[in-house]
């Protein structure tokens, strides 16, 4: 009986540890948007992304006003008659080649400002992971939520924002 006894509460015990352990987690939030845009080398490296993207864009635009300058020139002379059949459909080919040349172009620029901005933000979001790690651990925290991210978290029932621990490891 004794043994049965001992036996149950050892096991009470073993129930009660587990639980108190499962139960003692602890969560943290932040908003990972919000903290990126307050770092000053993102900030700084936006504004070098918008300059670089804008003067890809205005050299897209230059060859499409060029473009839709030549076609309308194309037009005049056609309606004029001053080109022939055959010469019309030759230069009608030759605009429409450099459209889709124009349109493969801008897919181009697309990639390079995703590459640009990657190349730009990669050091910066490898320093916040690790800031984040060390958050992590030094807080004992089990789980750190990003809440920039729509509906990624429905419920939390009490977390720490962790954004001021983290702004302080990155020394902001």
């Amino acid at each position: 009986m004794k043994k049965l006894i001992k036996s149950g509460l050892i096991l009470t015990f073993f129930t009660l540890a587990t639980f108190t352990t499962v139960f003692a987690q602890k969560y943290g939030h932040l908003n990972s948007g919000n903290l990126i845009m307050s770092i000053p080398a993102a900030q700084a490296a936006e504004k070098e992304l918008e300059t670089y993207r804008d003067q890809l864009v205005a050299e897209l635009d230059k060859k499409g006003e060029k473009l839709q300058a030549d076609a309308l020139k194309l037009q005049k002379e056609y309606d004029a008659g001053t080109l022939s059949q055959v010469k019309a459909q030759e230069e009608q080919a030759a605009l429409m080649k450099r459209g889709e040349d124009l349109r493969k172009e801008e897919i181009e620029v697309g990639n390079k400002v995703a590459k640009k901005r990657e190349e730009l933000l990669k050091p910066i979001l490898d320093k916040l992971d690790a800031a984040l790690k060390e958050v992590g651990k030094e807080g004992g925290y089990t789980m750190i939520f990003d809440t920039g991210i729509f509906n990624a978290l429905l419920y939390v029932n009490e977390s720490d924002d962790v954004m001021p621990l983290v702004k302080a490891k990155l020394g902001l």
